[in-house]
Formats: C-alpha cells, structure tokens, sequence
C-alpha cells in the first residue's frame, strides 16, 4: 500500500510479509551473532525502511523489552519523532523530513548500493515530554538470503552535540559581554568628563546584568535538559509581565533603530505561571523577532485570552525561508553560524516541558512571521 508523500516513498509491505522477512533475517545465525555484539545500537529494515529486527542496544535507547510490536514500522515511528505522524504516510513523508539525516542516509544507500553515514537531529515527543536527539546515522545494504536488507546503525552523539552547542553559545555571548564591560571601565580608569562619567558606569551596570543573565540563561538550560529544572508558580499579570519583556530587551543592541510596541487589543489578564521561566520564553521570542528586523523596523508584541486559554504574541515583518522553517525547533540548528541555535529551541524545551504550553509560529508573506505561545490560565487545569 502507498500513500501521500512529500519526500521518500510512503510504499509498505504487507504484516505477513514483514513478517516473512523477520523469519528471513533470523534464519541468518552468524550476521545476526554479530549485529547483535558488535553493532551498539542497530536494527534492520528492508527495502521500504520497514523495521524487521532490532538489537538490544536499539531496544535500550527506547526503553523497549521487544521489537515484536513494532515490528513493520518505520524508524522515527518507533522513536518518536514528532514529524513521523504528520503524514499519512508517516516516518520519511513530511516535508520536513526532506532534511532528517536518517531518511537520506537510508536513501542514499539505496541509491548508491553503499554504506552511508549522515548527522541527524531528532526531537521527539514521549511520555508527555519534548527530547531532542544528535545521531550519527549510517545505513550498509546487506544481503540475507539472496534478499536485500539495509543495517542501520545509531551512534548517540547528543551529549557531545549539546556540550558543544552550549559551550561555544556560552562563550560567545559571555564574551561579548564581557568585552564591551572591560571597554567600559577602561574608559572610566582614563578618565572623563564629569557628565559622561555617569553614562558609563550605567552601561557598565548593564554589561555586568548581561553577563549575569548569560549565566544564569545556560544553569538554566542545562537544568531542564536533564529534567532538573525548579520552577515557581504564582499569579502574574499578562501586560504586566510583557512590559517588563520589554523594558529588559529595550537594553540590547538588537533594539538601536527598532521599535518594540504592545498591540492595542492586548487582552489584561491575570493567571497562573512561572514568572521567570515565561520571562525567558518571552525576551526570547523578542530577540529573535529584533534579530531578524531590518533597521527602523517594528516589531508587535500581544496577549489574547481565549476561554480557559493565554496565548502571546510576536510579529515581525521578515518571512523564514521554508527549508529553514522545517528545522527551526531543533537544538543544533542555527542560520547565525556554527555553535549558534538555542534560541527556539529553548523556547519549546521551557513551555512545552514545563509551563504546560504549547509553540506555534506562521511566516509567510501574506502575515509575515508571528510566533506564539499558548498556556493555561490556571496552572491546575491540563
């Protein structure tokens, strides 16, 4: 059966065949003595991507006993990808899957006849909780009883990733910071006039504040990475707390030759949330919307309250390219450079895994680029 597809093939055999095709590869003792000691983390999949064995360290980086229920499915089916369920088809059939580093790995393999290794990030969503994945991918046609099978091999390089994602951000921002405030007090420690002086031990101030917030932006990061992020609820005040947003990022260069403003039917409500965790979300959704501002642009912040429902706003008039759009979410990418690219990724990671929200985003050119957040009024309701 086959079908809608915007990239690979969404053709599958049948339950009976897979099924024939797992007594196929399990006839095979010796491969399968090997794949199953030497391999790490691995599994089989035939000519349509369709699992039909897996090894033990496959079976442990899910958390699985079997693959016997899964026997049939696609690879990010069984991991949890959260783009393997936007298509009928499913894993290898949305748009965004143009740009996973598993399926063209699997692809290229296939057409090519030879051993292929691609980088891939994966975000996935299980147990109520968003978690992002850095693998190295590499898929090897192999031929089982005069049939042809690909071995796909899975080398977890997400701590690595996101040590070094963190460290070289961490740095970067730290030293800028730190720069401009040793700019500062050189100017200082030269002397100037009596009415500058002021001036500069106000930007100083601000340097330090900033480096401070780097700090504390990357504790905090890393605290929910690894499911050890506190948080407080209390009642807040939704314009309350984004003009507070705003008055913090009206200090960064971002903002010089731009304007920031409230939209005027901002709903004023009050609910339930965690006022710094939505401090974060909230300076960095208008970063980005700054970033990507051309000088004398706007950028519109708002709330609107929906029933039971907050959801806040941020429009700026730049379009996202559709490529990049299909990987903006996850935590490696970046279209600043190398090392670059927790911004929306820390935005999903903070509402999504712990303010009970939900990210959304629009770009187009008819609405141009508008990013949301969405939470619950009361915190107990779910």
């Amino acid at each position: 059966m086959e079908g809608k597809t915007y990239f690979a093939s969404a053709l599958r055999v049948s339950k009976e065949q897979i099924l024939k095709e797992r007594e196929l590869v399990a006839s095979q003792k010796i491969f399968i003595e090997i794949f199953r000691t030497i391999t790490g983390i691995g599994a089989i999949i035939n000519k349509n991507r369709q699992i039909v064995f897996a090894n033990d360290g496959f079976l442990n980086m899910l958390g699985l006993k079997t693959i016997e229920p899964d026997l049939g499915r696609l690879p990010g089916e069984v991991i949890s990808c959260i783009h393997a369920s936007e298509e009928p088809g499913g894993c290898g059939t949305s748009m965004s899957c143009a740009y996973c580093g598993a399926v063209n790995a699997i692809l290229e393999s296939q057409n090519t006849g030879t051993k292929s290794t691609k980088e891939t990030r994966i975000t996935t969503f299980a147990d109520g909780k968003l978690k992002s994945l850095d693998l190295n991918v590499t898929s090897t046609p192999v031929t089982l009883g005069g049939q042809i099978f690909y071995a796909l091999t899975f080398e977890d390089i997400s701590d690595k990733k996101r040590r070094d994602a963190l460290e070289r951000i961490f740095f970067h921002d730290l030293l800028n910071s730190a720069g401009g405030l040793y700019g500062l007090l050189s100017l200082l420690k030269e002397g100037t006039a009596p009415d500058s002086e002021r001036e500069l031990i106000d930007l100083s101030e601000e340097a330090s504040r900033e480096i401070i917030e780097e700090i504390l932006l990357h504790r905090q990061i890393l605290a929910a990475e690894i499911g050890d992020l506190q948080i407080k609820i209390e009642p807040v005040n939704s314009i309350e707390l984004l003009k507070s947003a705003i008055g913090k990022i009206k200090s960064h260069k971002e903002v010089i030759n731009k304007r920031i403003v409230i939209a005027e039917n901002s709903s004023d409500v009050d609910f339930e949330t965690d006022r710094v965790l939505f401090q974060r979300v909230t300076l960095n959704l208008l970063k980005n919307a700054l970033e990507a501002t051309q000088p004398n642009g706007l950028v519109i912040a708002g709330v609107e309250s929906k029933r039971e429902k907050i959801r806040f706003w941020v429009k700026n008039d730049a379009v996202i390219p559709a490529d990049v759009q299909m990987q903006l979410f996850q935590r490696s990418f970046s279209t600043k450079g190398h090392g670059r690219g927790l911004g929306t990724y820390s935005i999903r990671l903070l509402t999504e895994n712990y303010m009970k929200g939900n990210v959304s985003f629009i770009s187009n050119e008819k609405e141009r680029t508008i990013f949301s957040i969405e939470l619950n009024k009361s915190w107990s309701c779910d």
